[in-house]
C-alpha cells in the first residue's frame, strides 16, 4: 500500500497519535505525517503510506493555510489556549481597517522566536522539555514567510478577539504570529483555536477522519481514496522518459539526454519527477550536466 490519505486531525490529540491509529488500522504498512499539528489545532494532516513515505520532504514544503482565532487583552505562557494567563491588559479600541492594516503589516518574511512550549531542538530534546524542567535555555530567531493574511472577525468589546485566514510557508508558528499580533495592538493575545484548511493540494473537504478511515478499511474500500504519491510533487517540474531511460535510472545510472535544451525551463537547484510515456510516476531525479550535456540522476526511484 503506497499512497498519501488525508486526515482530518482532532483536537485533543498529538500529530504522532493519529500515525499510530493508521498503523493499527492498516497493520504492516509503514506511516509517517508530514508536519506536525500542535494537540489543540484541528484539520488537515497527510499521513504518508508505503513508498509514499519518502516524499515526507516535498509535502512539509509545501504552503500551508490556517482559520486562526485569538483571544485579545490575556497572554499565556504557552502563546494559546492550553497555557496559564501570564497577563492581562485593556484592549485598545480600534477600528477594523487598523487591525486589518497591522495584521497585512506581517505579509511577507517575518521572524519568530519559537515557542518555549515547541519541538525545536536544543541539545537533542525539544524546547517543551526545557520548559518542563523549568531551565530557561537559548531559543534561535527564525524566519517564515506569510504569503497572505485575511482579517473576518474583529470585536473589541465584551470578548475582545480576531478570526483571521492566513497562508504561509514551513515553520510558521500561528500562536506566535497571534501573540505577536497582540503586542502591536498593544494588549497581548493568544491563540484560542486553529483549523489546518490546507496543505498545498490537500484540502479540508476532501479529508477524512479517523472513524471513516477505519470504516472504509473495513469495508475493502480505502484503495480509491489512498492519493498517489506524486500530487505531493506539485512543485516539481514533470519530465517524460522512455523505458529504457527509466530501467536506467532504476539500477542508479545517469542518463544522457539529447536535447541540450531540456531543461532550460527548469532550475538546476531543484529536482524533477520522472514519468513513463504512459504517464505512470517512476522517480525523482537531479539534473546534471555530463560532458557539455543534459542528463538525469536518480534521487528516490519509487516504483515498485
Amino acid at each position: 500500500m503506497n499512497g498519501i490519505i488525508v486526515i482530518n486531525k482532532p483536537g485533543g490529540i498529538t500529530s504522532h497519535q493519529v500515525v499510530h491509529s493508521i498503523r493499527n488500522i492498516f497493520r504492516g504498512v509503514k506511516a509517517g505525517h508530514s508536519g506536525t499539528l500542535d494537540p489543540m489545532a484541528t484539520g488537515v494532516l497527510p499521513v504518508c503510506l508505503g513508498k509514499a513515505t519518502r516524499v515526507v520532504e516535498y509535502i512539509i514544503e509545501l504552503p500551508k493555510t490556517y482559520r486562526a482565532a485569538i483571544v485579545l487583552g490575556k497572554t499565556t505562557d504557552t502563546e494559546d489556549a492550553t497555557g496559564k494567563i501570564i497577563a492581562e491588559k485593556a484592549v485598545p479600541t480600534l477600528e477594523q481597517i487598523e487591525v486589518e492594516n497591522i495584521i497585512h503589516g506581517f505579509i511577507g518574511t517575518i521572524e519568530q522566536l519559537p515557542p518555549r512550549y515547541s519541538a525545536v531542538k536544543y541539545h537533542g530534546k525539544p524546547l517543551y522539555y526545557w520548559t518542563r524542567q523549568g531551565e530557561e535555555v537559548p531559543r534561535r530567531i527564525r524566519s517564515a514567510e506569510i504569503y497572505g493574511i485575511e482579517l473576518l472577525e474583529y470585536n473589541c468589546d465584551s470578548e475582545p478577539h480576531l478570526v483571521f485566514d492566513v497562508q504561509c510557508s514551513r515553520g510558521t508558528y500561528i500562536r506566535t504570529l497571534a501573540a505577536d499580533i497582540g503586542k502591536i495592538i498593544g494588549c497581548g493575545a493568544h491563540l484560542s483555536s486553529l483549523i489546518r484548511y490546507a496543505v498545498g493540494p490537500y484540502k479540508l473537504e476532501h479529508s477524512f477522519t479517523l472513524e471513516e478511515i477505519a470504516e472504509m478499511a473495513l469495508c475493502g474500500c480505502m484503495d480509491e481514496y489512498i492519493l498517489n504519491m506524486d500530487t505531493a510533487l506539485v512543485n516539481l517540474s514533470k519530465v517524460v522518459l522512455n523505458n529504457v531511460q527509466i530501467e536506467a535510472l532504476r539500477h542508479g545510472q545517469i542518463v544522457t539526454l539529447e536535447q541540450q535544451d531540456f531543461f532550460d525551463h527548469i532550475k538546476e537547484e531543484y529536482p524533477v519527477s520522472i514519468y513513463n510515456q504512459q504517464g505512470n510516476f517512476k522517480a525523482i531525479a537531479c539534473r546534471e550536466e555530463v560532458d557539455g550535456s543534459a542528463a538525469l540522476r536518480t534521487v528516490k526511484y519509487l516504483s515498485d
